[in-house]
């Protein structure tokens, strides 16, 4: 049968006549379509047309090459922080053959794809009060940096025994959705966390201004005046006209600690005058030294940010008693004639806050003792001095010495003390009651009554002084 069947062909092929115009129109046109499909498949090659929702980009060898450039580009933008960026954009392809040369001019490359393409990445905002801090990779991340916060401010001791821990404002951690740049890390959160929101103003320097005076101007800190110009020292020369930075900030968030603290506190010793007609007129001889006492106090407090706002003496213990020193003093060379004397016994209190309230309007002086100009602590001696009571010169000795008082048991006449343009009793003021003392402000002020609830004093209220 396959012997008949290959004869038979053989047969068919000698009777074609090679000849005839039809077989050579045939193998023309078959050898035509041979090279032209030859020469096509030599000339164009095969690639996928990238859509990102319904626009072309870009050409790419094939899907699956398609696939991996937009892996590749989402993966890289997602390490930093450990995540893989998502999109909401919809990639499709299309297959087709294109010239050599048209795909080597619309090749997609990982760029032209990365700046099309939109992506995000999942992570968790950081709200106070409705106001977004920050974004970090994960709710876990988020908790740390609150956590860290915290800790910055509240720091639990055999001394200091913490008994609740809160912020202020209304925080949340809530999941969104971002760009990779508006994502940051741990470190980052706490730092602009302490760092706080930061304002940056020019101020120009006056005749006689010092770096104290221009912190005492602006309710700053030396330091924080300083730490704005970078470079300068306390020691640094100022000129006139010459413009410095003032950076302050405000706080994201506050940290509300209640506790109790043990710790000594010194009990000043008091100065017990004798006249002695045998000294000199206007002579003084020291019969006894004086010391100082200690005393271990526990008081109950309340603090923001690590600065007390109330503080409350819950025990006294006297450890060692202060030793009285005795001073011999002669006789006057004339009498002294008192203008206006406040004492601290019946009505004492009042007597004092009204001397106090009398001298309002008085110009500040820093150095400044007497009517013609006060500073701050210049201002209480002064006062005091008339109800028979020396103070020490500075705010910060008047605050080592007389006996310390809860924000909640001040009476009128008590002096109040605030940290403002340095660390520690930088200011003081003598309570008059309702929540309110005069004080001698600040260069730009003049002795003037204040409210201990404003929020420049009520954050750096530091304690309160009986003499």
């Amino acid at each position: 049968m396959q012997l008949d069947f290959k004869q038979s062909f053989r047969n068919t092929l000698q009777k074609i006549s090679w000849k005839s115009p039809k077989v050579i129109g045939g193998l023309a046109i078959t050898i035509i379509l041979t090279g032209g499909l030859t020469n096509y498949l030599s000339t164009t090659t095969s690639a996928a047309v990238v859509m990102i929702n319904g626009q072309e980009i870009g050409l790419v060898r094939d899907v699956n090459t398609g696939n991996n450039l937009v892996e590749t580009i989402l993966e890289e933008h997602g390490k930093p922080f450990g995540l893989i960026a998502k999109t909401h954009d919809q990639i499709t392809y299309e297959k087709v053959r294109v010239n050599r040369t048209a795909y080597d001019d619309s090749a997609l490359s990982e760029q032209t794809l990365e700046d099309k393409l939109g992506f995000y990445l999942d992570g968790y905002k950081l709200e106070a009060d409705g106001s977004v801090i920050a974004v970090l990779p994960s709710k876990e991340d988020s908790d740390k940096v609150l956590k860290d916060y915290e800790s910055y401010y509240v720091k639990p001791s055999e001394e200091n025994k913490v008994t609740s821990v809160s912020f202020a404002e209304e925080v949340h951690v809530e999941e969104t959705e971002v760009q990779p740049d508006q994502m940051i890390q741990v470190d980052q959160a706490f730092k602009k966390l302490v760092d706080g929101k930061i304002r940056t103003k020019d101020y120009t320097v006056l005749a006689n201004d010092s770096w104290w005076l221009i912190a005492r101007k602006n309710n700053m800190l030396t330091d924080e005046v300083l730490a704005g110009n970078p470079g300068a020292t306390k020691d640094t020369k100022l000129q006139p006209g010459q413009i410095i930075k003032l950076v302050d900030s405000t706080p994201y968030l506050t940290v509300v600690s209640q506790g109790t603290y043990s710790g000594p506190e010194t009990i000043p010793y008091d100065v017990v005058t004798k006249s002695d007609n045998s000294l000199g007129y206007g002579k003084t001889k020291v019969i006894t030294q004086g010391s100082n006492g200690s005393k271990l106090v526990t008081y109950s407090y309340v603090q923001k940010n690590g600065i007390d706002v109330t503080k409350q003496v819950v025990d006294e213990k006297v450890i060692q008693a202060p030793v009285n020193q005795v001073i011999a003093k002669g006789p006057n060379s004339r009498p002294v004639t008192v203008a206006y004397a406040a004492s601290r016994g019946s009505g004492g209190s009042s007597s004092i806050v009204d001397f106090a309230l009398s001298l309002q309007g008085t110009p500040y002086v820093f150095g400044g003792t007497t009517r013609s100009g006060f500073d701050c602590s210049g201002f209480t001696k002064y006062v005091l001095a008339g109800a028979g009571i020396s103070l020490p010169r500075t705010s910060f000795s008047q605050f080592a010495s007389g006996t310390a008082v809860g924000r909640d048991g001040l009476v009128p006449g008590d002096l109040v003390f605030f940290t403002t343009y340095a660390k520690g009793a930088s200011h003081v003021g003598i309570y008059t009651g309702g929540g309110r003392f005069v004080h001698a402000s600040n260069p730009n002020s003049n002795v003037k009554v204040s409210s201990l609830s404003d929020s420049f004093y009520a954050s750096r209220y530091l304690g309160a002084r009986r003499y």
